[in-house]
């Protein structure tokens, strides 16, 4: 048995102002898939290595740093390549995409997952299961749900559970192909937008509601239930939570299991809020630098680059050249590639007079010209190994200015581990405070953070759902609107509506 495994994994922000385009990929070719330890697609190889007989073909996986919506060329070229190699390598008995489900491309007006998903499922007919695993803050559509034969989603925010999710993916698809099975799919559609930071799986009410799923897996005849969160910050007809239902052949039973988890979100809809720490941005700076705990990690949520927001702001630094001297504080990850290059062409150790916000491009620029001192930096960032996003980032420049170090790059970045703070010389533990563009602090450093705070800052991945605008979202949804009548049976689709 020969099973393929492609995919193009990247969320998208409709409002970010920074585009998606080639430059910003990172491919993987079937070698670096197959010894790079790579994300969910390790979990695949895991358990078809325990077939004997069955032999995982990597063939392409593209990836890439939440961003504005994927350039039309950057798309066609990775699916263009995908649809290419499953034709030239195949004849395969299964294939396994590694998706996220919030994928947006400029001049698509659908669902690009699906769009995707759908052009393997033509290429490769509509007799070869297809198991597609996906992040919890991914989207669900009926021609995606149709596409697909059995789904994977992450339960886990931060996420530590890709390899399992992986592994389930191609579990599935196993069992599928050796028992012969057709499975039944249904999905129910919750009109409630929740960014990622109002449902931690280690809080309520995302602890209980992931919690609860092992539950919808056993019940006999059931593959898997799971429960999208959706992308929150997109005004699209598909923005939503989704809980969808897995069966081996029962139409029956996919609809049941889907409505009971369904009417299982909705009873708790009213939870999904934050329940960390959270302050203003100036309130929050001075808790940080006055805690008596260390390290203090603070994020950026308004600017957060792991939701796709561009990182270009610089209200947060101006905030923290305000504090009292003697202030310990790193503000790192800020998107401004003028401000390195002038930064990288004065050198080490020169003072360079800097403007602040000149480069702000979501927001107003409020600007403020400073005299930073130049402590590092070069053409390119080296992490070693497989990060989450990128093993090598662009151009950067660190700087002191005042009692403040900031970090400068020529194209958004992800700080989400210990590793990145190191690979700028910067150590990760002996500081008060860090800033860093996200929302919920990623695993690494969520281990080392003896405490975080959450600043409610303005941007365009911002909390506060009621401050965006909307045209296109379905209505009524919570929370933007209240109190409103809801029905599951309603809002089905699938095999079973």
């Amino acid at each position: 048995m020969r099973i393929a495994i492609v995919g193009l994994s990247i969320e998208i922000m409709l409002a970010s102002p920074i585009p998606t385009g080639i430059e910003a990929l990172q491919e993987y070719s079937a070698e670096q898939m197959l010894n790079g330890d790579l994300w969910m697609v390790r979990g695949m190889l895991a358990r078809l290595a325990e077939e004997p007989g069955w032999n995982a073909v990597p063939l392409y996986w593209a990836t890439a740093l939440p961003g504005g919506p994927m350039t039309a060329d950057a798309y066609e070229m990775v699916k263009n390549k995908t649809l290419s190699l499953l034709q030239s390598e195949g004849p395969f008995e299964g294939v396994l995409v590694v998706n996220h489900g919030a994928l947006e491309v400029d001049g698509l007006d659908s669902d690009a997952d699906a769009d995707f998903v759908c052009a393997i499922r033509e290429a490769v007919g509509s007799e070869v299961p297809i198991g597609v695993s996906l992040d919890l803050h991914g989207d669900m559509t009926p021609p995606l749900l149709e596409a697909g034969t059995v789904f994977s989603v992450l339960r886990t925010a931060p996420h530590r559970d890709d390899r399992e999710t992986g592994y389930r993916a191609a579990h599935q698809l196993i069992d599928v192909i050796k028992r012969g099975l057709k499975p039944k799919k249904a999905a129910v559609t919750i009109p409630i937008l929740v960014p990622g930071e109002t449902a931690v799986t280690t809080q309520e009410p995302g602890r209980t509601l992931y919690g609860s799923l092992a539950e919808f897996d056993a019940v006999s005849g059931m593959m898997e239930a799971n429960i999208l969160v959706g992308f929150a910050w997109n005004d699209r007809p598909w923005t939503a939570v989704t809980a969808f239902a897995v069966a081996e052949d029962d139409a029956g039973l996919a609809r049941e299991q889907a409505i009971r988890l369904a009417e299982k979100i909705w009873a708790a809809h009213s939870q999904f809020v934050l329940n960390m720490e959270t302050a203003e941005v100036g309130e929050g700076l001075e808790r940080a630098l006055t805690a008596p705990e260390r390290p203090v990690y603070v994020s950026d949520s308004g600017d957060n680059t792991t939701a796709g927001a561009g990182g270009e702001l610089t209200t947060v630094l101006q905030a923290a050249l305000d504090l009292p001297e003697g202030s310990d504080i790193i503000v790192a990850g800020i998107t401004a590639p003028e401000t390195v290059r002038q930064l990288l062409a004065a050198g080490i150790g020169a003072e360079v007079e800097i403007e602040l916000g000149a480069e702000h491009l979501s927001r107003p620029r409020t600007k403020r010209k400073v005299k930073a001192v130049v402590e590092g930096g070069g053409d390119w960032l080296e992490l070693g190994g497989f990060q989450p996003y990128r093993s090598r980032e662009a151009a950067w420049a660190k700087v002191r200015i005042g009692d403040v170090v900031a970090t400068f790059h020529a194209q958004p970045i992800g700080i989400t581990t210990p590793q990145h703070f190191r690979a700028m010389d910067i150590d990760p533990l002996a500081h008060k405070a860090y800033v860093v563009k996200l929302g919920y602090l990623h695993p690494q450093l969520e281990d080392i953070a003896a405490r975080h705070i959450l600043l409610l800052s303005d941007g365009t991945s911002q909390l506060d759902m009621t401050r965006l605008e909307w045209n296109r979202l379905p209505r009524p949804t919570w929370p933007l609107d209240k109190d409103f009548d809801w029905s599951a049976a309603a809002s089905l689709y699938g095999d079973a509506d």
